[in-house]
């Protein structure tokens, strides 16, 4: 008696899960942008203009259109969405590793904070709080989001 072959899989284990790393990368990253958008309207904490910021980038201009620092934000959610929807596929464990890429994101308010006179200061209490519990908030949608893409992969289709 022969074992049936297992169905195919929608990735080989060499691809990498495009349209799900990019939808979750989105996702996660307009949370992340319109949670700190928001602290820093209510607060006046510029949480929100550290996230934009890209004083330090050699070769653009200072300040940009909105919508285009947003947008570079956005080509760093989809990049780090592509990488954790691909160690989730192979490693499990949605939840933990959402979080635990959220909180490794926030260190970046330290070598950030000090490029630009237009940011919080590096020792500004209140804003590495708003920076934390933001990037916290972004490791939890990408884990529920991960959660979600591995929920849909095990259900089978009809």
């Amino acid at each position: 008696m022969s074992v049936p072959a297992a169905p195919p899989t929608r990735y080989s284990n060499r691809s990498l899960p495009w349209f799900p790393g990019i939808l979750t990368g989105m996702v996660s990253g307009v949370v992340l942008g319109f949670f700190l958008k928001t602290i820093q309207f209510y607060t006046d904490e510029k949480v929100y203009t550290l996230l934009l910021n890209i004083d330090f980038v050699p070769g653009l201009p200072p300040t940009l259109p909105e919508f285009i620092e947003f947008s570079l934000h956005l080509v760093v959610s989809v990049v780090i969405g592509i990488f954790y929807v691909w160690w989730v596929q192979r490693k499990g464990h949605p939840l933990f590793k959402g979080v635990l890429l959220g909180a490794a994101s926030s260190l970046l308010y330290i070598p950030l904070s000090p490029l630009s006179s237009r940011v919080p200061d590096l020792y500004d209490v209140a804003a590495i709080l708003y920076w934390i519990v933001g990037h916290l908030l972004f490791g939890i949608v990408l884990g529920l989001c991960g959660k979600y893409i591995n929920t849909k992969k095990a259900t089978p289709f009809s």
